[in-house]
């Protein structure tokens, strides 16, 4: 049998070595512990009788930063080379000072891994939790249907991308993430979590970057904290895995002299466990109860569907269909909630904000309209026979109208326009079928 080969330990590094270990060791402690007063303000503000998993996500979501110059770019991880200035002149007091009175080196290097892996495993069942109860990433609605693929911004392709996919695939994701989490509570099967966790935020970094959803500082942090647990045995996967040698295992233990310490430790682990269950209940209860991120509110009773402007009329004016009139109405959505989207030739206001899991009121929330630049979306309101429309991306437009339905297929509204233009347009549903929600389970015929 092969001898096992004796691994370096920190006590056998040279000077080159531990002045690196010192550095790492104030980097990582930077950017893993929010030193922002945003983060302890939301934390300390959390209402316990009145919590939404979105409150509790938020804690989980920390991005790493010491300064905020630029929300996209290089200058995005400026935060991260102050961080990397601190802590080489950080690294270079201690060294000094290390020459009169030694540190336990080891001590501090499982310490360190201790927080960055629970801090990773946090961000890991965060994320988890909203894909495996599909919060994070909805089904699209009827209006993204109707919308041109190149007026979607390009995190917008991506989340309508994984939100219409089936057989579970964001429920997939996020059970990945959340195994990889809990793998990492373990000091014994760290590595594992370590390694899995490591494969998938690759590729949830190259997404970042490529559809800028937003989160590229984060994910990188994620993926640089994987890949800092995934160092300290790495020379012994490398022994057992490429070399085929019998590799030590890792016998360390920390040393806790501290009274009461093994409580305490019981104590945090067990308030880790309540946060997380916690967190799950509220996202299942969220996802049940609520239409998150869409609006609660129901729209108008068997609206649901796409209309074609049949007649529209301003100030009197027949315009006959066009694609090229820039006032007339071509085609309009109207959703399962108090929202409406309307199809014109004219340039649409769009929000051009990431998705962001922050809570919102009934009203505020405008997850359809983020990222669409091919429909204008407004949200109504319905007072006996008034329908008030406010565009959700331009505060000054608000249309009010008359509404009457002779039939269930169509929609007549007689009112106005934000300008004081009268308008009169009637809209006839389409009887439409769509191949998406039929699915590809089953024999589809298309004529």
């Amino acid at each position: 049998m092969t001898e096992p080969t004796p691994l370096t330990t920190v006590y056998d590094w040279n000077k080159q070595q531990l002045f690196l270990f010192r550095i790492v060791f104030i980097l990582m402690l930077l950017l893993t512990i929010p030193l922002h007063w945003e983060y302890y303000d939301k934390l300390f503000s959390l209402n316990i009788f009145n919590l939404h998993f979105q409150d509790l996500f938020q804690i989980t979501n920390d991005v790493p930063r010491l300064i905020n110059i630029a929300y996209w770019g290089i200058a995005a991880y400026a935060g991260w080379g102050l961080a990397l200035v601190i802590a080489i002149i950080g690294a270079l007091i201690w060294t000094n000072l290390d020459r009169h009175k030694p540190q336990q080196y080891e001590q501090l290097y499982y310490w360190l891994r201790v927080i960055v892996r629970y801090r990773l495993a946090l961000g890991l069942i965060g994320y988890g939790v909203i894909k495996l109860f599909p919060v994070q990433v909805p089904d699209a609605t009827l209006s993204d249907l109707h919308t041109a693929y190149g007026d979607f911004l390009p995190w917008k392709i991506y989340y309508l991308s994984t939100g219409v996919a089936r057989a579970y695939y964001e429920q997939t994701l996020g059970g990945i993430e959340i195994i990889a989490g809990l793998l990492l509570l373990c000091r014994r099967t760290a590595v594992i979590g370590a390694g899995i966790a490591f494969a998938f935020l690759i590729n949830i970094v190259i997404v970042n970057f490529a559809y800028q959803l937003g989160e590229h500082v984060y994910s990188l942090y994620l993926l640089l904290a994987a890949s800092f647990i995934l160092a300290y045995d790495a020379p012994r996967l490398y022994e057992l895995l490429v070399k085929e040698k019998v590799a030590l295992a890792d016998h360390f233990r920390p040393e806790l002299h501290f009274k009461h310490a093994k409580k305490i430790r019981y104590t945090l682990k067990a308030l880790f466990g309540l946060f997380v269950i916690s967190f799950s209940l509220l996202t299942f209860s969220s996802f049940k109860k609520s239409n998150w991120p869409y609006p609660d509110t129901p729209g108008l009773s068997k609206a649901y569907g796409v209309y074609n402007v049949k007649t529209f009329k301003i100030n009197g004016t027949v315009l006959p269909y066009s694609l090229t009139d820039t006032s007339r109405w071509q085609d309009v959505v109207f959703e399962k909630w108090n929202v409406l989207s309307v199809k014109t030739n004219n340039p649409a206001p769009i929000d051009l904000s990431s998705p962001d899991l922050t809570y919102q009121e009934d009203k505020q929330r405008s997850y359809e309209s983020k990222g669409n630049g091919g429909r204008s979306f407004y949200s109504y309101i319905l007072i006996d026979s008034t329908i008030t429309l406010s565009n959700k991306n331009a505060a000054l437009d608000v249309q009010r109208f008359k509404i009457s339905r002779p039939d269930p297929a169509t929609v007549i509204l007689n009112g106005s326009n934000a300008q004081g233009d009268s308008l009169y347009i009637e809209l006839d549903k389409l009887d439409k079928t769509y191949l998406l929600h039929k699915g590809r389970r089953k024999p589809v015929q298309v004529y």
